[in-house]
């Protein structure tokens, strides 16, 4: 094969390969969350938005963009992950407490000490009683070396990532001023 067409499917090839788009899956609730906030008995809470001031990329590599399941940005994935979290332990509730809050901090890492990654996420959140708390996790997991399996690594950790963030937040005595009424 001479010199240019080889040029040519290399190009090609890269190309390809740096349009994916990474899914992690859909979220799923965390047994130990769930059963955290069963013990706010009477509690009735929802969140009603994030959102996102701080800077965030979301490529990984050269593979592309890790982008959440069904179309969701990443403020509306953590939102319908607490308020997932809240519905199974029975404490959702559109009439109860509030919250609304700022994702703060959001970072990933495909490569951190070669083949690890982590997911760095910080949220402050506000209730409608007029508390507030502010949270940050960082989740670290292993990614691999090569950029197919450590980009996809990457994607399938920001669920135990978002689950981990909440269950620091829940775990904070601040939380249950949360989301109490007054």
């Amino acid at each position: 094969m001479s010199m240019k067409k080889m040029a040519v499917v290399t190009i090609c090839t890269l190309a390809l390969t740096a349009c994916s788009t990474m899914q992690p899956p859909r979220y799923s609730t965390s047994v130990d969350n769930i059963q955290k906030l069963k013990t706010f008995d009477g509690a009735k809470a929802r969140v009603t938005e994030l959102t996102q001031t701080s800077n965030f990329s979301a490529n990984c590599r050269l593979m592309g963009p890790i982008e959440p399941a069904d179309g969701l940005t990443i403020p509306a994935f953590i939102t319908k992950a607490i308020n997932d979290e809240f519905k199974m332990a029975n404490i959702y509730s559109t009439d109860g407490t509030q919250i609304t809050g700022e994702i703060t901090n959001i970072e990933f890492s495909s490569t951190s000490g070669l083949t690890n990654g982590y997911w760095d996420i910080g949220v402050v959140l506000n209730s409608s009683n007029g508390n507030s708390m502010s949270v940050s996790n960082k989740y670290t997991f292993k990614s691999g070396f090569d950029a197919i399996t450590a980009c996809n690594a990457t994607a399938d950790a920001l669920t135990p990532a978002v689950q981990d963030l909440i269950k620091t937040a829940v775990n904070n005595p601040a939380f249950s001023g949360l989301i109490q009424t007054n």
